[in-house]
């Protein structure tokens, strides 16, 4: 069964997709303009089960994936790379951190590691004994040309007797490797861990030591079967040094399946890394920075290739057949080569610039975004969080184009900081990120990054690329004349407009058009895949010609629906806030405005309201309870689904087309399982378009309703009771 389709591009447009990349960079380098890029895909398993692969960051196969694909990277992609498994991200509530995994290599091309099958790549239990870590540990201790009685026995405090692995004091001193002995300063000569689950090197009883003495160590234990070697934080010098001396003493024992844990060190411009994280639902992969869109593809197209021989995937399945991402995200980082020359610092209008195109052009905010959006998701735009936020960037950004260069970086972080954020005042939760641009307070927080967060991973990493490079041409542009056009207050519009399908793709339009008005030609039709991908068909009434009424079409397409935030619910482990999912919307287009004459749509009896398009069509949308969900906004409001669609002929007043369509399963019964397979899913999705025929020829009345000014375009059968409408004369 494959995860990925096929690639939606013919070579002869790829080809132009390539050429158009380098007219990118050819733009980044007339505005002087050092941007590397970067991301986070996620992947899942084809058929992702459980807790650990929908909410939660941890379980029991996640870890297992992440090593399969950390090794069939490094063998397909990375040769002379290491693995190296530290600690990822720990939130509130959770005991201890998530795992991370780090694929390193040397940007030199010296290998740092030449044999990755001495490396775990699974999570079965292993055969090793503590005897094989004593020996690890002193076959390392003789290598490094420190004394065997450096090495020292941990235990357990409630199991005294018992070792539970070796300890040996190890750091660097610039010229070579150097040891302590810790046995006076501990109590009996005693080293007891302190308790807990953590592997040793976390939990050694630093704290006993005296002041003069070493505070470093290599720890090795046994784990599930599994020697795991616990590396301490070292200078980047010190551990190129170190991997060599661990791959040497696992061959001269003959050693393999293995874990190397503990400390990466300090960012380095000798190490290119690529970071597997446990995150809720997903495996994240933290892309190794690039300095061209080229070499972003290509190690997007590595990875893809990777994941798909360890049986992973860039897409779920739902139940009612609906292909859609993982639900982790596919986000986009841009920066540059260090953190103090990056280019919102060497450049300081681009940020404003940004900020402006973004909230001026919602289609970067909706076009490629996952189904949870809208102001209580993890991607808010700057208009969906706050009242007063438009008005205080116009000030901020204001202020940062008065710099002729960054010189203070915190206070330029400052500027934005505070205001591009989520509600609750969360910077991470921003549709455009700045909690890594310059924030002295975190500890990742001084890299010069912005995090453009409202993508969504696809199947296709062509087309994830496309997308990059799309975001990327925007950049360049902004480099090449920055915007200042301002904000536009969207109001109500904003989702009453764009959460359709149709204006999304006018919006993309405007935004190429505008790209090849400043030299660089990128093509619409290049999104088409990704578009159409986001916004599926759901079915189309064919209406055939008959007296005045021309023949045509009307499409029905999947649009876009906010998940508001509800209020704060009392539960077992304190307080938490759902959000009421059980809204959707669709889209109704005509492919000709002139069918309006003759003709309209009632979707549960109701008439739809329709906007003109600028390419002659004409298109509205549909907002219905699709569940009932408790707690949920509108307790009163019935589910409204299976929507039933009508198109009356206005001469004879009579239905001339009719379809159903359902949200679940037209049968009325559960999906046992979600699909097995792309083809299945495929059948679910399209037997929920039911044809209509029994109410053709029926006569219908068109009710007359007042469309609110936040609802011009969208038909909300919420507002109305099913009084309301008039389903047979």
């Amino acid at each position: 069964m494959s995860s990925a389709p096929s690639v939606p591009y013919p070579p002869s447009v790829w080809e132009k997709i390539q050429a158009c990349g380098r007219d990118v960079e050819a733009a980044l380098g007339r505005s002087g303009l050092l941007l590397t890029m970067g991301g986070e895909p996620t992947f899942v398993p084809l058929q992702p089960a459980g807790a650990e692969w929908s909410t939660s960051a941890l379980g029991p196969t996640k870890l297992g994936f992440a090593r399969r694909l950390a090794r069939q990277l490094v063998q397909d992609a990375f040769p002379g790379a290491a693995v190296l498994e530290t600690s990822g991200k720990q939130y509130p509530g959770e005991p201890l951190p998530r795992w991370a995994l780090l694929i390193q290599r040397r940007t030199d091309g010296t290998p740092l590691w030449r044999d990755i099958t001495r490396l775990r790549a699974d999570t079965a239990a292993g055969r090793h004994t503590t005897t094989d870590a004593a020996r690890l540990v002193a076959a390392l201790a003789a290598r490094a040309g420190i004394a065997s009685d450096r090495v020292l026995t941990a235990h357990e405090s409630a199991k005294p007797d018992t070792v539970a692995g070796y300890v040996l004091p190890l750091d660097h001193d610039g010229t070579a490797w150097i040891s302590d002995d810790w046995r006076p300063a501990l109590p009996a000569a005693a080293l007891r861990l302190l308790p807990g689950d953590s592997l040793l090197g976390w939990r050694l009883p630093l704290g006993e030591l005296g002041e003069k003495n070493l505070r470093r160590a290599l720890t090795a234990q046994v784990r599930d079967g599994t020697v795991t070697l616990f590396l301490p934080p070292l200078t980047t010098e010190a551990y190129l040094a170190l991997l060599p001396l661990i791959e040497r003493s696992l061959e001269a024992l003959e050693l393999r399946d293995v874990v190397l844990a503990g400390y990466p060190p300090p960012l380095d411009a000798q190490l290119s890394t690529v970071g597997l994280a446990s995150d809720p639902g997903v495996i994240e992969v933290n892309l190794a920075p690039c300095a061209t869109w080229a070499d972003y593809h290509r190690q997007i197209a590595q990875l893809y290739a990777a994941a798909a021989k360890t049986g992973l995937s860039a897409r779920k399945l739902q139940f009612n057949g609906r292909v859609t991402g993982t639900g982790g995200g596919a986000h986009l980082v841009f920066g540059g080569p260090l953190g103090v020359i990056s280019p919102f610092f060497t450049q300081p209008s681009l940020l404003p610039s940004m900020i402006r195109y973004w909230q001026r052009h919602p289609a970067l905010s909706y076009a490629f975004t996952g189904q949870y959006l809208g102001p209580s998701s993890q991607a808010p735009r700057v208009d969906e969080s706050t009242f007063e936020a438009l008005y205080e960037l116009e000030i901020a950004c204001a202020g940062a184009e008065q710099f002729g260069s960054a010189g203070n970086l915190a206070f330029f972080d400052l500027l934005f900081r505070d205001l591009l954020m989520d509600r609750s005042g969360n910077t991470h939760r921003a549709e455009i990120s700045v909690d890594k641009l310059w924030n002295p307070s975190a500890g990742n927080g001084c890299l010069g990054l912005v995090e453009l967060r409202a993508f969504e991973t696809h199947p296709s990493a062509e087309a994830l690329a496309v997308t990059a490079l799309f975001v990327r041409a925007v950049l360049a542009r902004l480099a090449l004349a920055p915007c200042t056009a301002p904000f536009i207050r969207w109001g109500g519009e904003l989702h009453d407009r764009f959460f359709l399908p149709t204006f999304v793709w006018s919006d993309l339009g405007e935004i190429c058009d505008d790209l090849a008005a400043h030299g660089l030609a990128f093509d619409r039709a290049w999104l088409r895949p990704l578009w159409e991908w986001r916004f599926p068909e759901l079915g189309v009434l064919t209406l055939p010609a008959a007296g005045a009424r021309p023949a045509g079409k009307v499409m029905f397409r999947q649009a876009l629906e906010a998940w508001p935030l509800l209020g704060e619910q009392s539960g077992a482990g304190g307080t938490s806030r759902r959000v009421d999912a059980s809204a959707d919307r669709l889209e109704v287009s005509v492919s000709d405005a002139a069918l309006l004459e003759h003709g309209t749509l009632l979707v549960n009896g109701l008439p739809c309201a329709f906007q003109p398009t600028r390419d002659g069509a004409a298109a509205g949308g549909v907002r219905f309870r699709a569940f009932f969900l408790t707690p949920g906004l509108h307790p009163h409001v019935p589910v409204q689904a299976p929507l039933l669609l009508e198109w009356v002929d206005r001469t004879t007043g009579t239905v001339a087309a009719a379809a159903r369509w359902h949200v679940w399963n037209p049968r009325g019964q559960p999906y046992a399982e979600c699909p097995r397979d792309e083809a299945e899913a495929a059948r679910r999705h399209a037997e929920r378009w039911e044809p209509w025929p029994e109410t053709v020829g029926h006569a219908r009345t068109i009710p007359s309703l007042r469309f609110p000014p936040e609802g011009r375009h969208t038909l909300d059968l919420r507002r109305y009771p099913p009084s309301a409408s008039q389903r047979e004369t």
